[in-house]
C-alpha cells in the first residue's frame, strides 16, 4: 500500500505512548548459540525500523547481557541483525537457547516465544518461494511472459501459506487480547482486516492499544477511519476529466440503479496497478449484470496516466483532474493511502469499502448470487 504521511508521526507518537510510562528497566540475557556466532545483538522494534541498542561477545557459545530499556518495549535477540526472537521489557530476567530459538522469562515472554517459534513452523515454505521470485527476476534470460507464467505458478503458493499465518496469528492476537501478545502480531494482520474487527481490535480499553510499537498500526487505522464514516452515506457528486479531457460528474454512474465500485489508483503506484487483474477479471464476469466502475486517479502526468489504461486495457470509465494527491477525489472522500475503493449500491449509498483481493469477488457474489 502506498500512503500519503498527512499525519505527523511525532504527534501519532505523543498519543500511542500517552499510556506507556517512559520508566526504565533492566533486561538480563543470559544464552547460549551456536559455536560459530561471534557477536548477540539487543534490537528494540517499537519504532518503524529495528535499530540495535546492544550488544555482547560470544565465548564458547555463551553470552550474557544486561542494559537498560523502555519498561515493556518490545525488544529483539539475534545473530544476525534480521531474524530476532522478540521480547517485553518487562523486567524479568531471560534464558535464551538461540540455536533452537527458545526464550524463557517471564509467564508473558515464555508465552510469546511459544508463538513465535509455532508462526516460524507455518512461515518455512516461504523463504525458498520467495527466492524463486528473486531468482525469475534476476534472470536475464527469461522473457516477460515467462516471468508472467512463473509468477502465476508461485503466486497462489504464497497466499496460501500468507493466509494460513495471517489466521493464525489473528487467533493469536484474539487468545492474548488481556495482555501485551497482540503487539507482536497487529501489524503483521492489519491490513487485512476490515474495518469493524480492526475497531475492535484497537479500542483504547485493550491494554495493549497505546502501545508504542503500534503507533504505524494506529496511524492505519486513523485513516480507515476517515473513510469508513462515508459506509451508509451517500456517495458525494465531483466532477473530473475523462483521458479525452471532457469533464463527468460521478453521478452519471453511480446512484443510476446499479452497483458501483469507485476505485482510486493512479499509474505510478504499484500496488495499484497488481490489484487490477483482479479487478477486471471481476469487471468481466459481472458487468452483463450491471456492476460498473468509475476510476479516479491520482496521477499529475496525463500521458502516464493514459498509457497505464492502455497497457492494463481497463474498459470502464477513467477520471482525474491530474493534481496528484491534491486531486479533489482525494480531499472529497479523505483518501490518503492508494489502492483504495467504494462500493456504491443502485441508490448511490456507499456500502462497502476497500474490497480487494478475495473480498471484492466474495462481496459481488453476495450481491449477484454466482
Amino acid at each position: 500500500m502506498i500512503n500519503k504521511n498527512f499525519i505527523s508521526t511525532l504527534a501519532m507518537t505523543l498519543v500511542a505512548t500517552a499510556s506507556f510510562a517512559q520508566q526504565s528497566v533492566e533486561y538480563r540475557i543470559n544464552g547460549t548459540c551456536p559455536a560459530s556466532v561471534k557477536t548477540v545483538y539487543v534490537m528494540d522494534i517499537d519504532g518503524s525500523r529495528p535499530e540495535v541498542i546492544d550488544s555482547a561477545k560470544v565465548e564458547a557459545g555463551k553470552f550474557a547481557i544486561n542494559g537498560k530499556s523502555e519498561k515493556d518495549a518490545l525488544l529483539g535477540l539475534t545473530t544476525t541483525k534480521k531474524d530476532y526472537r522478540v521480547f517485553f521489557n518487562d523486567g524479568k530476567p531471560i534464558t535464551a537457547d538461540l540455536t533452537n530459538n527458545v526464550l524463557k522469562g517471564s509467564e508473558l515472554n515464555t508465552k510469546l516465544n511459544a508463538y513465535d517459534r509455532e508462526v516460524d513452523a507455518l512461515s518455512v515454505g516461504l523463504e525458498p518461494l520467495y527466492q524463486q521470485v528473486a531468482k525469475m527476476y534476476s534472470d536475464e534470460g527469461l522473457s516477460q511472459q515467462e516471468r508472467k507464467n512463473k509468477l502465476k505458478e508461485l503466486q497462489p503458493k504464497i497466499e496460501a501459506i500468507d493466509t494460513k499465518l495471517n489466521a493464525r496469528k489473528l487467533e493469536i492476537i484474539k487468545a492474548n487480547m488481556d495482555n501485551l501478545i497482540p503487539v507482536a502480531y497487529l501489524g503483521d494482520v492489519i491490513f487485512g482486516l476490515e474495518y469493524n474487527e480492526m475497531k475492535d481490535l484497537l479500542d483504547d480499553s485493550r491494554v495493549y492499544a497505546k502501545h508504542p510499537a503500534l503507533n504505524e498500526v494506529k496511524r492505519y487505522y486513523a485513516i480507515m477511519a476517515k473513510k469508513a464514516a462515508f459506509i451508509g452515506k451517500k456517495f458525494v457528486d465531483i466532477v473530473e476529466n475523462d483521458v479525452n479531457g471532457t469533464p463527468h460528474k460521478l453521478s452519471e454512474y453511480c446512484g443510476k440503479g446499479n452497483y458501483v465500485l469507485i476505485d482510486f489508483w493512479a499509474s505510478w503506484c504499484g500496488p495499484c496497478r497488481g490489484e487490477m487483474p483482479n479487478v477486471k477479471a471481476n469487471y468481466e464476469k459481472y458487468h452483463s449484470k450491471g456492476f460498473e466502475i468509475v476510476g479516479l486517479s491520482f496521477d499529475s502526468k496525463l500521458e502516464a496516466w493514459k498509457k497505464a489504461i492502455e497497457d492494463m486495457q481497463l474498459g470502464w470509465i477513467n477520471l482525474s483532474d491530474l493534481k496528484g494527491w491534491q486531486t479533489i477525489a482525494g480531499q472529497t472522500y479523505g483518501i490518503t493511502s492508494i489502492p483504495a475503493s467504494f462500493l456504491v449500491d443502485p441508490e448511490g449509498t456507499i456500502v462497502a469499502l476497500d474490497l480487494r483481493g478475495d473480498k471484492l469477488g466474495a462481496k459481488l457474489k453476495e450481491i449477484y448470487g454466482f
